[in-house]
């Protein structure tokens, strides 16, 4: 999807703070990715590194808070003018509050801080996600399919 209009702070609840995060922070914002994403707990080494290195490289990683918890993420990287928000995600207790929308455009609004003249997402088709990004101002830009072979 693609961002395509939208008054980005009417869309924010006051009651979530969204903060970037540095180096020191972001095991909380992974410990956060896999609690939401529900990822086995095997691949929480590599994603550290994964992580880590996206933020040292410039990439954006965000937390969201709800009364001085964390409860939500997303990150943003910024290529060729091109802002891919991605890991958007709230703990379950949390949801239907505001939480992603939050993550989502303080994710927009450092693209476009960024200088990127595109911001992206990807979500599944007909999804909760996509109603909720589409309410943001994100529209279907083209749909891709995935395809698997089973051994």
């Amino acid at each position: 999807m693609v961002f395509k209009e939208g008054r980005l702070e009417d869309k924010l609840n006051r009651e979530v703070e969204v903060r970037e995060i540095s180096e020191n922070e972001i095991d909380v914002a992974n410990k956060l990715v896999f609690t939401v994403f529900e990822f086995p707990v095997e691949w929480k080494k590599d994603w550290d590194k994964v992580s880590l290195g996206w933020v040292q490289k410039g990439g954006q990683y965000y937390v969201a808070y709800v009364e001085g918890k964390p409860v939500g993420t997303s990150f943003l990287s910024s290529l060729m003018k091109t802002g891919g928000i991605f890991s958007v995600g709230t703990l379950k207790e949390f949801r239907k509050r505001g939480v992603g929308t939050a993550l989502t455009v303080h994710a927009i609004m450092g693209s476009i801080k960024e200088g990127n003249d595109l911001h992206t997402l990807q979500t599944a088709k007909g999804g909760n996600a996509e109603r909720l990004y589409k309410q943001i101002g994100f529209e279907i830009d083209h749909t891709v399919s995935w395809y698997v072979k089973k051994f």
